[in-house]
């Protein structure tokens, strides 16, 4: 009888410590940010510097859109933000976006646009994995 409830407090003890583990991992684990444009009747080809991030939880990121006109001339196009999964919107701050809006994008070679974020913490509600995309439109659709 003593051995069962020993194995049973034993077991019960390990399973407090992985799901513990396992919440503190959630909070303190980085949170996979994929970079991505899209470029959506405008003639850009996007390109994401870098593709994918690890973002630790208050960390400022920086990441680099280089967009490039294929038109012949400047073309004035509307970027958008949005955020994957739509659950997770409020799990990531943007503090800068230089290609959201309404900009003019010269036909001259690629230009850099900065985007700068932070995210929170997955969290036992949040994502461990978040899509940050850009979309380019015709600035007379919008």
């Amino acid at each position: 009888m003593k051995r069962t409830g020993l194995w049973i407090g034993l077991a019960i003890g390990v399973v407090l410590i992985a799901v513990s583990g396992l919440v503190a991992y959630r909070y303190l684990a980085p949170v996979r940010v994929e970079i991505v444009g899209l470029a959506d009747g405008v003639p850009f080809t996007i390109e994401t510097l870098p593709r994918t991030v690890l973002a630790r939880p208050g960390e400022m990121i920086k990441v680099t859109y280089r967009i490039r006109n294929e038109a012949r001339s400047p073309l004035e196009a509307y970027g958008a933000i949005t955020i994957e999964p739509k659950s997770a919107v409020d799990q990531i701050e943007i503090f800068l976006s230089q290609c959201g809006g309404i900009n003019t994008y010269q036909s001259t070679g690629a230009e850099d646009y900065d985007v700068m974020f932070r995210v929170q913490p997955a969290g036992l509600t949040g994502s461990a994995r978040l899509v940050l995309k850009h979309t380019f439109t015709p600035a007379t659709i919008r």
